[in-house]
């Protein structure tokens, strides 16, 4: 990584925030992509399996807004997530036309497995900083979310 940062320094001129971020989120989806594969579905996968098991109840709509995932995707993921037996879609009582993914046994068991790699991994990917470093990173990548659109930035949203 160091040699990365100082041929992009190099070309560059300096490092550019955006392009660290990138960087390093980069690596780290890399490394949890890879592990998810491991255990028979991907990262997006592992991602709407902990949604659902952290608690149901939410329609398809609710749930891609709720991880920022597109309709067409979602809808795609749920789909082999149900072929696998890992999710079924129930029919919401108040309005038979829409659909409640819910989570099944399989699946729970399934997501648990993977999450327990996926943190072993993440926690590697992570051992170069100290227990506080690590705190803080994670405190400002969350403020950094969560921070106000800058008002004098056209077309720039949050996620």
């Amino acid at each position: 990584m160091a040699d990365e940062c100082r041929a992009a320094a190099s070309l560059c001129g300096e490092l550019d925030m955006a392009w660290l971020l990138n960087r390093a989120a980069q690596r780290l989806a890399d490394a949890v992509q890879a592990e998810a594969v491991r255990h028979g579905i991907g990262m997006r996968a592992q991602l709407i399996l902990s949604a659902l098991a952290s608690g149901g109840g939410r329609t398809q709509l609710a749930l891609g807004a709720d991880l920022a995932v597109d309709k067409t995707t979602l809808t795609t993921e749920l789909d082999r997530l149900e072929s696998c037996g890992l999710i079924q879609r129930r029919p919401d009582p108040r309005d038979r036309r829409v659909r409640i993914p819910e989570i099944t046994e399989a699946g729970r068991r399934r997501q648990a497995e993977a999450a327990e790699a996926i943190q072993g991994i993440t926690d590697r990917q992570l051992a170069v900083l100290s227990a506080d470093e690590r705190k803080i990173l994670e405190e400002s990548l969350r403020r950094l979310i969560d921070s106000p659109v800058d008002a004098g930035s056209p077309g720039v949203s949050r996620v």
